[in-house]
C-alpha cells in the first residue's frame, strides 16, 4: 500500500500537505492526467486528498501565497527526500522481482520506465542512483529491450545536475567608452586562442608494455573453427601475460530472478553493450546456464592490469550486480574452468548452456 507523506511535485501537479492538518491539498485542475494518478493512488491508500479550488497551473502557482507556501530551496530538498523514499521502496520490491507485476513486461513497466527516462537523462546521476541498484538494473534492462529502443533510442545517464537558474534579473552594467582598438593581426589572434586540452590518458595506457597483444588473441579466438582446445586454448596460454593482464570470474548475485529466458539473455546482452568502453582493454565470456529457470549467469573476463579496472567499475552499473573473484591460474581446477568457459564447454558444471556470449 502506498503512503503519502510531506509533499510531492510532479511536473504540472503539486501535492502539498501536512500531517498535522490531517488532510491533503492537490494543486492541479480536475482534468490533469498527473493529478488523476495522485487521486487514484490516494483512493487506494485511503488518504483524503482535496483539489485546490480554481487552480490554474502557471498562474495559481506563481502567486505570493503559493510561493510562500513552497519557497525555493526548501521544496527541492523535500522533493529529493521524497524521491529517495520512493526509489527505496521500489528498490526493495525489485530486489525479488524482475518486473513490477508478473513475469513479463506489462503496461505498468512501460509507464514506470517512461516516467524514469527524463530523470535518468537530466538529473539522476550515477552517484545518485547507485544507492538503488535494483532500480538501476530494472531501468536499464527495460530501456535496452528492442521494443523500448525502437521508440526511445539510445539513452545516456546524466553526468551532473544542471544548476538552478536564478530568476532574479541581473543588473546591467553600463558600458564604458573605450578607445578604439586597432585590429590585431591574424597570427596574433590565433596565438592567443587557447589550445585544446589533450584528452587525459586512460591509466591502463600508462602500464608497462605487455607481451600479450589482446587483438592477436581476439583474432585467434574468432578464426579458430576446429580443434579449439589444441589451437585457441593452447594459443591463449602461450600468449597470456600474468604481469600485464588478470583473469576474473563473475557470478550474478540475483540468479533467482532469472525466471524468463529472453529477459535473462537481454540482461546479459545489455551488460555487454555497456562494456563497450572497455573493448580496448578486455575480453569476456558470459554463460547463461540451465535448461529451465531460474537460469544461472557466470562470466570470465580478461582485463588489462592486475585488477578490475576502476573506470569500468565506475561507469558500468552492472558490475555491482556480480560477485568478482580473481582466477588462480596455479590452481589446475580453476585453470580448467577458464578453459571450459572460453570454449563454451557443455555440459558446464553438470548443466546445459542456454546460451554463451562473447565480448571481444
Amino acid at each position: 500500500m502506498m503512503k503519502f507523506k510531506d509533499w510531492k511535485h510532479c511536473r504540472d501537479v503539486i501535492i502539498d500537505y501536512s500531517i498535522l492538518r490531517g488532510f491533503k491539498v492537490l494543486h492541479a485542475n480536475s482534468t490533469n492526467k498527473n493529478g488523476w494518478k495522485a487521486l487514484i493512488a490516494a483512493e487506494y491508500s485511503g488518504v483524503n486528498v482535496e483539489l485546490a479550488k480554481d487552480f490554474e497551473f502557471g498562474v495559481s502557482n506563481k502567486t505570493p501565497e503559493f510561493l510562500k507556501m513552497n519557497p525555493l530551496g526548501k521544496a527541492e530538498e523535500v522533493a529529493i527526500a521524497a524521491l529517495k523514499r520512493a526509489l527505496g521502496a521500489l528498490n526493495t520490491h525489485l530486489a525479488s522481482n524482475t518486473y513490477l507485476v508478473g513475469h513479463s513486461v506489462t503496461l505498468a513497466d512501460i509507464v514506470m520506465t517512461c516516467n524514469f527516462t527524463q530523470g535518468f537523462r537530466k538529473i539522476m546521476t550515477k552517484n545518485f542512483t547507485a544507492e538503488f541498484p535494483h532500480v538501476e538494473r530494472y531501468f536499464w534492462t527495460m530501456v535496452n529491450q528492442p521494443n523500448f529502443k525502437r521508440v526511445i533510442g539510445e539513452l545516456k545517464q546524466a553526468e551532473s545536475v544542471p544548476p538552478v537558474q536564478s530568476k532574479k534579473p541581473q543588473p546591467k552594467e553600463v558600458a564604458k567608452p573605450t578607445a578604439k582598438e586597432e585590429p590585431k593581426p591574424q597570427e596574433t589572434v590565433a596565438a592567443e586562442e587557447e589550445a585544446p586540452k589533450p584528452k587525459p590518458k586512460n591509466p591502463l595506457d600508462l602500464l608497462p608494455p605487455s607481451k600479450m597483444i589482446l587483438d592477436e588473441w581476439k583474432r585467434l579466438y574468432s578464426n579458430t573453427k576446429s580443434n579449439f582446445r589444441e589451437v585457441a586454448i593452447k594459443g591463449f596460454w602461450d600468449m597470456y601475460d600474468p604481469e600485464g593482464y588478470s583473469l576474473w570470474f563473475c557470478d550474478y548475485k540475483y540468479n533467482d530472478e532469472n525466471t524468463v529466458s529472453f529477459v535473462t539473455l537481454n540482461k546479459v546482452g545489455g551488460f555487454l553493450q555497456r562494456m563497450d568502453l572497455a573493448r580496448k582493454y578486455a575480453f569476456g565470456k558470459m554463460l547463461i546456464i540451465g535448461s529451465e529457470p531460474p537460469f544461472k549467469v557466470k562470466g570470465l573476463w580478461l582485463f588489462r592490469g592486475k585488477e578490475v579496472p576502476k573506470f569500468i567499475m565506475d561507469e558500468v552499473y552492472d558490475m555491482e550486480l556480480y560477485d568478482w573473484k580473481e582466477a588462480d591460474i596455479n590452481d589446475e581446477e580453476q585453470k580448467e574452468l577458464v578453459n571450459q568457459m572460453i570454449e563454451d564447454h557443455e555440459p558446464f558444471e553438470g548443466e546445459a548452456l542456454l546460451d554463451a556470449k562473447c565480448f571481444k
